[in-house]
């Protein structure tokens, strides 16, 4: 990296150029921005434009969603459209399915699967026409099974395995797309023979573990029984199929009904010691080995440990009721909610799977919205019976689509069987909570149907009580599209109020023009360098160019940013493209060092700068 160096000569405090960055630099040479403030310090870094994206689709398979996986993979073409059309055919992506069935004895356990429902009559799925047994759509699929030829992983690009056979159709292209839209209906229809107690988010992290499944993917970014998000696959070496280090990853939730994930179900990942060691006590102390652990119990000793976990309960009976959901005495799970594995638990898990975790992961819950009470209350499940809490509510069946009585549910707090929270033409669907709060955790990157939005509003709730997916799938691609073009800065940028007649650049002074992104002196530009014949990613060669200021934007208050502001392209960059941003950073005057209070110059993003005496440079 090259470091420049110029003498400031705005007296409020040293500013430098910086370009935020995502992998290595480069020497290319830029333009001071302005001749009002003269940079002191720059640096120059790439950012590859982030066209590599895995598609992780967790579908519930349990005897209720034959209407809607055939929903999904209906209207699939708005998700293929966009890999084709917008991010164009070199966007590099993956493509895998898995199921919420974690059956101890059959289940998938979260392994990527490729195994299509048979393409007859289900008693679980009803023509809405006729009523009669209707037969899953994958009559065509059984010839890519029996070929060979339906993959656990699409994988997109020269190397891939879309559009194999598309080499003298007429239009290659279309022809590959509806390659693409078939491997997946085939790939998603899974039929409805899955566990009806689903324990999706419990899939995914086995679906996207070192010690799951599906290891021999990604098993070059395995390190210790742990995947490593920083990664480098040496040059010449294969790239893991799935779960790229620098891969935007995308995780789709498709279910009816809510997750039911107990500790019980991944032992190993628990954050609960009995449930992860069991009740050994191999020292006779009166407390289980496991509460010797010090992630788990951390300074506390490990009988303060064993209490805030058991109670008085003996270590068997604590095991029993901590991790393990009874499914004989629960209605979905909901009953004994407060026993099934932290949410927050499974957001550690995919937040560590990547370096830039908020910029990197998406999670989309297409699953049942959440219920209401009339005041507002938000709908809960618990034991007990409907008389119990008013007579007039033993065996009322809530209307779906409507608040439900607050005399049935005061404060929400509901007795009896779970109901169903919304309805559609393809059924009836139970509130997705957990898979809703996991989305909520990723923030803006997050997709389902808050609790503070219009529940009925299909803009602001995206859910699976539609008759037709291509809105929650429009969302989806929405918002990949938006990451994909959006670069955080890595430092706050300088903001000054630009020269107005005989008033010099000032510093911005108040939180009004803090706001005003015209305040902030940003260039953003493009190039595309190696084509793919040449082993690059671009499609076609792209001299570098400054975009034009209506083709991208300055984003604020972005606190899932280091700097707190990122850049937002209008349009995504071409697959292989390289993007550099170049803004000023106003440095704190608390930082002055040396004689005459010369500022010390933060050399911004990868380590110390040369400072304010470094010789000039081109």
């Amino acid at each position: 990296m090259r470091t420049l160096g110029y003498r400031p000569s705005f007296r409020a405090g040293a500013l430098v150029v910086v370009a935020a960055a995502l992998a290595a630099c480069n020497d290319h040479p830029v333009e001071p921005l302005d001749r009002v403030v003269t940079a002191v310090n720059r640096q120059e870094n790439r950012l590859p434009a982030k066209t590599k994206i895995d598609f992780l689709f967790l579908i519930d398979n349990s005897g209720s969603m034959c209407e809607e996986q055939q929903n999904l993979t209906a209207n699939f073409q708005a998700f293929s459209e966009f890999l084709f059309d917008e991010l164009g055919a070199a966007a590099d992506y993956r493509i895998a399915v898995t199921s919420t069935d974690l059956h101890p004895e059959d289940g998938e356990k979260g392994r990527f699967v490729a195994n299509p429902a048979q393409p007859v009559p289900s008693l679980n799925c009803a023509d809405p026409d006729t009523g009669e047994p209707l037969a899953p759509n994958t009559a065509d699929c059984q010839e890519l099974v029996e070929n060979g030829e339906l993959p656990l992983v699409i994988q997109s690009g020269p190397d891939g395995n879309i559009g194999q056979n598309c080499g003298n159709a007429a239009d290659p292209q279309a022809c590959a797309r509806e390659d693409l839209e078939r491997k997946f209906r085939c790939l998603a229809t899974l039929g409805t023979q899955g566990d009806g107690f689903e324990k999706g988010l419990e899939a995914v992290r086995l679906a996207l573990s070192c010690d799951g499944p599906n290891r021999p993917l990604f098993e070059q970014c395995c390190r210790d029984g742990k995947y490593d998000p920083a990664c480098v696959i040496p040059e010449g070496n294969t790239e893991p199929t799935f779960l790229r280090p620098d891969a935007l990853l995308v995780v789709v939730i498709v279910s009816d009904e809510d997750d039911c994930s107990d500790p019980a179900s991944n032992p190993a990942d628990s954050r609960r010691a009995i449930c992860k060691y069991g009740a050994v006590d191999g020292n006779g102390d009166g407390v289980p080995d496991g509460y010797a652990d010090r992630e788990i119990c951390g300074d506390r000793s490990p009988q303060e440990c064993y209490t805030a976990e058991c109670g008085n309960l003996d270590p068997e009976m604590c095991r029993q009721q901590r991790c393990v959901v009874s499914r004989s005495q629960n209605s979905n799970c909901e009953w004994f909610r407060s026993d099934l594995t932290p949410v927050q638990d499974y957001y550690r898990h995919l937040t560590s799977l990547k370096a830039q975790p908020l910029e990197q992961i998406i999670v989309a819950s297409i699953v049942g919205r959440r219920a209401f009470t009339e005041q507002g209350f938000e709908v809960t499940f618990n034991q007990g019976l409907p008389s119990d809490v008013d007579p007039s509510c033993e065996g009322l069946s809530f209307d779906p689509n409507q608040p439900v009585p607050d005399r049935c549910c005061p404060q929400g707090r509901c007795l009896g069987p779970i109901q169903a929270s919304c309805s559609s033409a393809n059924g009836i669907a139970f509130a997705g909570r957990r898979y809703l709060q996991l989305a909520e955790e990723f923030g803006d990157n997050g997709i389902g149907c808050p609790a503070d939005v219009d529940q009925n509003d299909p803009e602001q709730c995206v859910n699976i009580c539609v008759d037709n997916f291509s809105r929650p799938l429009q969302s989806i691609k929405d918002r990949v599209a938006k990451l994909v073009a959006r670069y955080c800065l890595d430092k706050p940028p300088a903001c000054q109020v630009p020269a107005q007649g005989d008033q010099a650049a000032r510093p911005c002074a108040s939180d009004e023009e803090r706001a005003n992104p015209a305040n902030y002196s940003i260039r953003v530009r493009r190039q595309c360098l190696q084509t793919v014949d040449q082993g690059g990613l671009c499609q076609d060669i792209e001299a570098a160019q400054y975009l034009a200021r209506n083709q991208w934007d300055l984003l604020l208050d972005q606190p899932s940013c280091q700097g707190g502001a990122a850049v937002q392209l209008v349009e995504p960059p071409p697959a292989g493209a390289e993007v550099f941003v170049e803004f000023f950073v106003e440095l704190d005057r608390s930082n002055a060092s040396g004689g005459g209070g010369s500022p010390v110059v933060d050399a911004g993003l990868n380590g110390g700068g040369e400072g304010a005496d470094a010789a000039p440079g081109n």
